[in-house]
């Protein structure tokens, strides 16, 4: 695979993340909108929640990014 290659799936893969994370924010939105009703329950207190939201990002960055850690630091 030579570079323009691996740019371009890269870039597929990002835009693959992008749409399927934008389609599950959308759906969702919808979902509670379609309810009508409105959440009373506090979840800022939640350690579990707020580990969640720091973890997930950090473990999608690190998936995207390794390809190219590998190809500049491994020998």
């Amino acid at each position: 695979m030579n570079e323009l290659d691996f740019r371009w799936a890269l870039m597929v893969l990002c835009l693959l993340v992008l749409g399927l994370s934008f389609a599950a924010l959308l759906w969702v939105s919808w979902r509670h909108h379609r309810r009508g009703q409105v959440a009373q329950g506090n979840f800022h207190s939640s350690l579990v929640i707020e580990m969640a939201w720091t973890i997930a990002p950090c473990i999608m960055v690190l998936l995207l990014v390794w390809p190219i850690v590998r190809i500049f630091w491994v020998p």
